[in-house]
C-alpha cells in the first residue's frame, strides 16, 4: 500500500507553455525523506500547457494528479481555483504552491520547511525569500524581500496590515483552513492575502531566511501583466471585503491601516495621472481617518503630475 502524501504540491496553469517544465522540474527535484504529491489545475490552456503535464502525469502517475479544464473558469468570473479545484483533491498535511509561471530553485525548499513546521507545531505556515525574473528567466531582483519582512515570526496582525508571503516560497499546514472559506473568498482578486489571513488565525507564519524560488514577471501575468494603478485598485476591493470577515476589533483596526494606506496611493497615483476626480474620491475617505496626514497627502498630490 502506498503511503499518503505529507506535502501537496498546488499547481495553478494556464498558457504557461514556456515556463511549465521549469515549474514542474524544480518540485521533481525536490530532495525529500517523504512522500508528496503534485495537484495541477490547468484552466483550458490553449497553447500546448496540458500537453506537458499529460506527460508528467504519464510518466509519474503515482505523483502527479492533473484536471484539465474543457472551459477556462477564470474568464467566467470564477476566482479562488487553487481552494476550489485543488485543495479537496490535496491528500497531503501540508500544502505548498508553485505556479505555472513560477519555479523553485532549492532543492531542500520542501524538507526545511516540513522539518520547521514539524519541531514548532504552533506556527501555521513557513515562507523564505524569493528572487524576481522576467519571461526569460534573467534576474531582476535577488533576495526580494528586505528589511522587516525578514522577522523570522510574521503575525496574523502583520499579514492583514503589512505584507504577505510570496505564495510561491510558502508551505501551509492543511489543518489551518479546517472551518473551509467563506463565499466572499472567492469574490477577491488576491486571494493570497485572503488565504494567508484565514491561515494565521490558527499561527503565525515562520519566515526562514534562505531563496527557495524565482516569481516571474512578465506581461501575461495574472498579477504581474497589471500596471500599478490596477493593482492597488484589486488590493483595495480585496481588503474592503476582508474586512467583511474579519471582524474582531484587532482584524479591524488592521485591516483599516491597510486600507488606508491603500486609499494614500491611490490618490497620488491618479494625481500624477491628472485623474484628480479619482485622486480626490481617496482622500474623501482618508480625512475622515487621518486629517492631518490626509492635508499633507493632498498638497504633494497638487505638484504630483509635474514630478
Amino acid at each position: 500500500m502506498i503511503e499518503k502524501p505529507l506535502v501537496s504540491v498546488s499547481c495553478i496553469t494556464y498558457n504557461h507553455y514556456p515556463y511549465i517544465r521549469q515549474c514542474i522540474e524544480g518540485i521533481l527535484k525536490q530532495k525529500i525523506n517523504f512522500n508528496m504529491e503534485v495537484v495541477v489545475y490547468d484552466d483550458a490552456s490553449t497553447d500546448g500547457t496540458s500537453d506537458v503535464l499529460k506527460e508528467y502525469a504519464s510518466k509519474f502517475p503515482e505523483i502527479f494528479k492533473v484536471l484539465i479544464q474543457k472551459e477556462n473558469q477564470y474568464s467566467k468570473g470564477i476566482r479562488g481555483n487553487a481552494v476550489r479545484y485543488n485543495f479537496p483533491r490535496c491528500e497531503g498535511k501540508y500544502i505548498a504552491f508553485c505556479e505555472g509561471d513560477d519555479y523553485w530553485t532549492d532543492p531542500y525548499k520542501l524538507q526545511k520547511q516540513v522539518d520547521f513546521l514539524e519541531k514548532n507545531p504552533n506556527f501555521s505556515t513557513s515562507c523564505t525569500n524569493y528572487s524576481e525574473v522576467d519571461e526569460k528567466g534573467e534576474i531582476l531582483k535577488k533576495e526580494a524581500w528586505d528589511g522587516i519582512r525578514l522577522s523570522p515570526t510574521i503575525s496574523h496582525e502583520v499579514i492583514l496590515q503589512k505584507y504577505k508571503p510570496k505564495i510561491l516560497t510558502t508551505l501551509f499546514k492543511k489543518e489551518a483552513f479546517k472551518n473551509g472559506f467563506p463565499d466572499i473568498f472567492f469574490e477577491v482578486f488576491n486571494a493570497d492575502n485572503f488565504l494567508s489571513a484565514i491561515a494565521t488565525e490558527y499561527g503565525p507564519v515562520g519566515f526562514l531566511n534562505f531563496t527557495s524560488g524565482c516569481y516571474r514577471v512578465h506581461n501575461n501575468g495574472v498579477w504581474s501583466g497589471k500596471n500599478t494603478i490596477q493593482q492597488f485598485e484589486n488590493q483595495l476591493d480585496t481588503f474592503q471585503k476582508m474586512k467583511l470577515y474579519f471582524l474582531k476589533d484587532s482584524q479591524q483596526r488592521a485591516i483599516s491601516n491597510r486600507i488606508y494606506q491603500i486609499r494614500r496611493r491611490l490618490s497620488r497615483l491618479y494625481a500624477k495621472e491628472k485623474d484628480f476626480v479619482k485622486s480626490l474620491s481617496q482622500m474623501k475617505h482618508m480625512v475622515k481617518v487621518n486629517p492631518i496626514d490626509s492635508s499633507k497627502v493632498f498638497l504633494g498630490n497638487l505638484i504630483a503630475p509635474f514630478r
